[in-house]
């Protein structure tokens, strides 16, 4: 699927995104819209980078990116140490609301708890995704737990489907998912409780994370174009 633009050069960028409501996912009109995805599309239409969509999961888009060769960028990611030394990252599309958790009852201490409180109780029942970046507060608890989480490849719907079966105690969300991810899993997931936490941080902004062959100018006027008040 193409993105309108006039093209650039005589190559175009793919820009690969998850079925991940409301960050990205294809409308009924045929185009790819969401929190991260409407500000990505829109800032590389207005930099005039023609560009074709591409649905991959998330970690089969982070190995693309990751190697050399084509012009492949992916939307929505978080910009971590690691990923900044293989891909280029632009301003931020969006921001996250704090860190929540589905959690089966009785798993993490009590309904509003410190992040360290729950990764001190139940470090060993929690889900999170093999790969994936949970922000520095949650990152550096989970590195250092005597009892490390357990992990799997699976994307985020098929993690609460666990939680809810189960199989895990609680996951990492973001706020603006839970809701269509619990209504999603359906029946199962009525037993679940939606941790806030007290002292989560500020969420994480949200990138564009590009290869190392996208040219540094078409980055440029991505970032102009993200920077300007919206049209």
């Amino acid at each position: 699927m193409s993105g309108v633009a006039p093209a650039a050069t005589s190559q175009t960028p793919t820009l690969h995104y998850q079925d991940r409501p409301p960050y990205s996912s294809q409308a009924a009109e045929g185009d790819i819209t969401g929190l991260v995805a409407t500000p990505a599309g829109r800032a590389l239409r207005h930099a005039g980078v023609a560009f074709e969509w591409a649905l991959k999961p998330s970690q089969r888009q982070l190995a693309l990116i990751q190697q050399d060769g084509g012009l492949r960028c992916g939307i929505g990611w978080f910009r971590t140490k690691s990923r900044v030394t293989l891909g280029k990252f632009s301003l931020p599309l969006y921001r996250d609301e704090p860190f929540a958790a589905p959690a089966r009852p009785g798993v993490l201490p009590q309904v509003r708890t410190s992040v360290a409180s729950a990764m001190l109780a139940a470090c060993g029942s929690l889900l999170v995704k093999e790969g994936d970046s949970y922000g520095p507060q949650f990152d550096a608890l989970i590195a250092s737990a005597t009892a490390p989480p357990m992990r799997s490849r699976v994307e985020v719907p098929q993690l609460l489907r666990m939680v809810a079966a189960g199989r895990a105690g609680w996951m990492i969300v973001t706020p603006e998912e839970v809701h269509g991810l619990l209504a999603d899993v359906g029946p199962e997931a009525a037993g679940l409780q939606l941790v806030r936490f007290s002292d989560a941080l500020p969420g994480q902004t949200r990138h564009l994370d590009s290869n190392r062959a996208v040219p540094d100018t078409w980055l440029a006027r991505i970032d102009q174009a993200l920077s300007a008040p919206a049209r």
